[in-house]
Order: C-alpha cells, then sequence, then structure tokens
C-alpha cells in the first residue's frame, strides 16, 4: 500500500488511541460555550464570531437587491471561511493537547469541508462579479471546478499538513525510490476495478428515476464545439477527481482511520461523499427536490465505497485513476447522449 494507507496501519493506530475525551476543548462548539478549561479561547471566541456574522451577512445579502446582494454574499462568505478556520485551526489547539501524537490530531473532516466550499463558494462569486468568468459555459464550468479544487487544496495545505495534523505521504501520496512504478500499477488498478462500476450505477439510477419520478441532475454544460468538448472533459475526468480524491479519501478518509478504522472509516467517509454530492440537487418543488436527493445519494454512495477501497489498498493514485476512469467513461455517454439529441431535434 502506498503511502501507509494500507488497512493495517489504523488497526495498530487506534490501539494506541484513547476514547475522545468529552470535555468542551475536544471540539469547536462543545456540548456548552463554555471558555473553561480551552486551551485557546481567544481563537475559539473569534471562530464563533466570525461564523455567526458571516452567517448573518450572507442571509441578509440573500434577501438584499440586486444591487448590493453580490457584494454582500461575498462579505459574508468570507468571514464565515475565516470564522471555520479559526475553528479548524482551535480544533488543532485543542485536540494536540488532549490527544496522542498517534491519534489524528487535525480538523474534524466535516469542518474542514466547511472551509474548503466557503473558499471555493467565495473565489466562484468573486470572479463571477469581476465578469471573469460565464458559469453556464465550458469555460465557466472549468474554471468554476478549479476555485473548488483551489479550495480542497488550500484547506489540506494550511489546515492539515501546515499544522502536523497528517504528512502527504500519510495520505496516500507515493514518495521514495520507485514511486513512479507504483503510481503507475496503483493507476491501473483503481481504475480496473472502477470502472466496471458505471454499468452498474447506470442501471440502478434508472431503476431509482422511474420509481421516484425524478430524474438525474444534469450538471455539465451543453458543448458545441470541440474546444468545449476538451474544456467539459478536462473539468470532469481530470480536475474534479484530483481536488475531490485529495480531500475525501487522502485526507478525510484517512483521518477517521486513525480514530475508527478502516472499515468503519470506509463507510463513514462514503456516506460523507454521497451527502456532498447532495448539495447539488434540486427540484422544481419539495417532493422533486427530495426525490433528486434520494437519487443523488443512493448513486454517489456505491462509487464512494469502491474509491474509498481501492485508496486502502493502493492510496491516493488508485482513488485518483478511479475517479477519473469512472467520470470520464460517465461523461463520455452523457456528450455521446447530446449528440444524439440534437441530431434527432
Amino acid at each position: 500500500c502506498a503511502g501507509g494507507a494500507g488497512p493495517d496501519t489504523p488497526d495498530r493506530l487506534r490501539a494506541a488511541v484513547t476514547e475522545p475525551d468529552p470535555s468542551p476543548s475536544e471540539v469547536p462548539g462543545g456540548r456548552t460555550f463554555s471558555l473553561e478549561g480551552r486551551p485557546a479561547p481567544g481563537l475559539y471566541v473569534l471562530a464563533w464570531l466570525l461564523s455567526f456574522a458571516g452567517g448573518a451577512l450572507v442571509l441578509i445579502g440573500i434577501q438584499a437587491s440586486p444591487d448590493a446582494r453580490g457584494q454582500l454574499v461575498l462579505l459574508g462568505l468570507i468571514a464565515l471561511a475565516l470564522g471555520l478556520s479559526s475553528g479548524s485551526g482551535y480544533q488543532v489547539l485543542a485536540r494536540a493537547a488532549r490527544r496522542p501524537p498517534e491519534a489524528y490530531r487535525g480538523p474534524a473532516p466535516a469542518l474542514a469541508f466547511g472551509v474548503a466550499a466557503t473558499i471555493g463558494t467565495a473565489g466562484g462569486l468573486l470572479l463571477g462579479l469581476l465578469g471573469l468568468f460565464d458559469p453556464e459555459g465550458a469555460s465557466g464550468f472549468l474554471i468554476g471546478l478549479l476555485v473548488v479544487g483551489a479550495g480542497y487544496l488550500a484547506t489540506v495545505v494550511f489546515l492539515v499538513v501546515r499544522t502536523g495534523a497528517l504528512r502527504w505521504s500519510e495520505m496516500g501520496w507515493p514518495s521514495g525510490p520507485g514511486r513512479i512504478a507504483r503510481i503507475a500499477w496503483d493507476a491501473v488498478f483503481g481504475a480496473a476495478v472502477t470502472v466496471p462500476v458505471v454499468i452498474p450505477v447506470l442501471v440502478l439510477a434508472a431503476v431509482l428515476a422511474t420509481i421516484l419520478g425524478v430524474e438525474p441532475t444534469e450538471r455539465i454544460p451543453t458543448v458545441a464545439t470541440r474546444f468545449d468538448a476538451l474544456l467539459v472533459i478536462v473539468a470532469v475526468a481530470v480536475v474534479a477527481p484530483v481536488g475531490e480524491e485529495l480531500f475525501f479519501r487522502g485526507f478525510a478518509l484517512t483521518a477517521w482511520q486513525r480514530d475508527i478504522g478502516p472499515r468503519r472509516a470506509l463507510v463513514r467517509s462514503a456516506i460523507f461523499f454521497a451527502l456532498v454530492h447532495v448539495l447539488n440537487a434540486s427540484g422544481v418543488t419539495f417532493g422533486q427536490a427530495v426525490g433528486t436527493a434520494a437519487l443523488q445519494f443512493a448513486v454517489i454512495l456505491p462509487i464512494g465505497f469502491v474509491l474509498g477501497w481501492a485508496f486502502q489498498r493502493h492510496g491516493i493514485a488508485a482513488a485518483i485513476a478511479g475517479h477519473v476512469g469512472y467520470n470520464g467513461a460517465l461523461l463520455l455517454l452523457a456528450m455521446a447522449a447530446q449528440q444524439v439529441a440534437v441530431q434527432s431535434a
């Protein structure tokens, strides 16, 4: 297994990890809002103040006039990102004081995702306000995913790696002599176990869509030229897999393995991955939105398990290659269906 991501490592580490301390210092909020016993009370208060202020600004901005809406929401997102980052920093300090070195001592993956998502949303909104990209076009679609990926990368670098919570090698990134050959083999393994999942997932999606009375969410722009098609392929089959695997498997799954072992971590990470993708679901009515969300969750969950399983055995290269193959296969089928629809119209 590359980079210490194998299933044996968490069992060894888990034996050295004590039960989580239920004191208020363990998490940003704890069970009560109290400063007693906290290692960095100022940072804790700052995290809450900025998060509340940012959330309030976002809500106000959404209901403001169109002229001021974008600026207010952007300010709110920036404040929220700073607040969540402060909460993540507080968790690092609190866990470093209360957990043994063998345990995971960084920010909770759910909190870190909040930071990454807020950074990505704020970055996309800023570019939109500056008129630098059209989110409906192929180029805007690529830029949007690049911004999201930058949010994942910045979060992992500054809140996980730079704080000493995890090293790149511990997150499955190969290092040392012979890593090129290992990367190649890991990539072949990942693609080989993931691409065959495409057909069962499509069948499952079709069955559930019929039962729920909804249609799968279409999130790729219509391509008019070969260049547009190339941009969409790069976005879906390269940028999105690298960013998501960096965060959901390399970081989140590794962090959970430290505390709860490989099997429970695999289940938790797959559910987390599916829940995050539910955020993209929408519908005209409440019932349609719920049905679309249920469909999205059921379709994403199996691939989350497969990618996590590949990661645990062959590291991040296997997970990225598997994600690339899966997304690429689905994208080619979707683009082919678009072309058929255009020609028959």
